[in-house]
């Protein structure tokens, strides 16, 4: 059986406020990664992770104080944890850069200038392909239903 709340609050306070939270919660788990030495690294994207050791141990300790006033609060307004699925992660995130990739076809990159033939011969063949992948990516975490068959 769950706990009554110390103080009581409306749905329209307890969503701000738990959104608000859960965003915070979701940045220190990310500052928790690179406070243990995170460093990624892809084709375009790479993180340089300079923080000193002692930069690590403080942020390390500043995180847990967060994190003890976010169970605080939790526990006086009752506030349920969020949980999120990696499958509706990816579908979302990747419905997203859908959008972005998609700009990056000639007809949509001359709102910066004119684009050349050459531009335009290379890169929306591979914006085709890379929609190609994302989608299939999505595929992977949410199939599409089997059409219906008649019996």
């Amino acid at each position: 059986m769950r706990k009554r709340p110390a103080i009581e609050i409306g749905p329209n306070h307890r969503r701000g406020i738990s959104t608000t939270l859960t965003f915070l919660d979701e940045a220190l788990c990310e500052f928790e990664e690179w406070a243990r030495g995170r460093q990624r690294g892809s084709v375009l994207y790479r993180e340089r992770n300079t923080l000193s050791a002692e930069q690590r141990r403080a942020l390390l300790a500043e995180i847990g104080r967060v994190r003890r006033l976010l169970r605080e609060v939790q526990d006086r307004l009752g506030l349920v944890a969020t949980t999120q699925d990696a499958t509706q992660a990816i579908w979302g995130r990747g419905s997203a850069l859908r959008e972005h990739i998609i700009e990056l076809e000639a007809g949509h990159l001359r709102r910066y200038g004119k684009v050349s033939p050459e531009l335009a011969a290379f890169l929306d063949p591979r914006v085709e392909d890379l929609l190609g992948c994302i989608d299939a990516a999505l595929n992977i975490v949410n199939p599409p239903a089997p059409p219906d068959h008649p019996d």
